[in-house]
């Protein structure tokens, strides 16, 4: 049996996980990210859902669908409804061999829908995805026989459906609750940040008080301003990394002073100096990584 409710914020499985949860309480999450993919079923509860710069009230059947590397968390209205979800865990190694079978599996990652992070499909629709979710979860805790094959091809159905979802456009998009200080503040960061993100210069930009806005940003993000804003340029270089531009360049563009400040926050965070971490994505694009290991989640929790 693989059901073992943990805090973990690393995939022990080299393609996929899948569990589903219920609590009648739980604590704050902080702000986090993953080097994989999330794929969140909302089944019961009052949350909202922060993904990137947006905010969304849930909803029972709406789907969340987290890239690796983008921040998200949720904030709690309270308990008076348990907190159910499934939370589908899919490794990048994995889903490149699906789009190896169909090229179009990323259809949902392509522009016009990178950003859409949120789907709300009809009742029937929501119904059916339900009954994916717990067939898929079942198999994976039993480890039915040839359950890896099995769970393999149910999660390229529901990607298929997602991806139908978005191309008929038969789906009812979820927006994103109104702009508030928060998300103003989160789109605000993501806008600017190769340039001044000090405290002060943003709660001026937002005409707030800084220290009411620290003290809203902490209590909603569960992280500080600070460290959020440390992150987002940390998860911005990693992406510049992998685009294969220059190092010596990637500092300003990033918003750090010199490159030294950026050297010391990216070992601090990720337990490797950049090159390092370069060297290890090539090898693991080649399958030869060996005993190196990154600490590349140390802000992530459990969803």
């Amino acid at each position: 049996m693989k059901f073992i409710k943990t805090d973990k914020h690393y995939m022990a499985e080299p393609d996929f996980e899948i569990d589903h949860y219920k609590d009648a309480s739980y604590p704050p999450v902080a702000s986090h990210y993953h080097e994989f993919y999330e794929i969140f079923l909302f089944v019961s509860g009052n949350a909202d859902y922060v993904v990137h710069d947006k905010m969304f009230r849930l909803k029972p059947g709406d789907l969340l669908i987290i890239p690796p590397a983008i921040m998200h968390h949720p904030i709690f209205r309270d308990f008076e409804i348990p907190y159910e979800r499934y939370v589908l865990w899919l490794s990048p190694p994995a889903f490149d061999t699906m789009k190896k079978i169909d090229p179009d599996i990323d259809y949902f990652l392509r522009p016009g829908h990178a950003k859409t992070f949120l789907i709300r499909d009809s009742v029937d629709s929501s119904r059916a995805r339900f009954g994916q979710f717990e067939a898929l979860t079942h198999a994976y805790r039993e480890e039915s026989l040839c359950y890896h094959s099995e769970g393999m091809a149910d999660i390229l159905r529901i990607l298929i459906g997602i991806n139908r979802s978005l191309y008929n456009r038969e789906h009812v998009f979820a927006k994103a609750q109104k702009p508030s200080v928060l998300s103003n503040a989160l789109h605000y960061i993501d806008l600017n940040l190769s340039g001044d993100l000090s405290l002060d210069t943003v709660a001026k930009a937002l005409f707030i008080d800084k220290y009411n806005f620290s003290h809203m940003f902490k209590q909603n993000m569960q992280i500080s301003f600070y460290q959020y804003v440390i992150q987002q340029r940390l998860l911005e270089a990693k992406r510049l990394l992998m685009k294969k531009e220059p190092i010596s360049s990637i500092p300003a563009k990033c918003g750090f002073s010199d490159y030294n400040a950026f050297y010391r926050s990216f070992k601090k965070n990720y337990g490797v100096n950049p090159r390092e971490y370069v060297a290890y994505h090539i090898k693991a694009i080649h399958g030869e990584v060996g005993g190196l290991s990154l600490d590349i989640d140390h802000q992530s929790t459990e969803s």
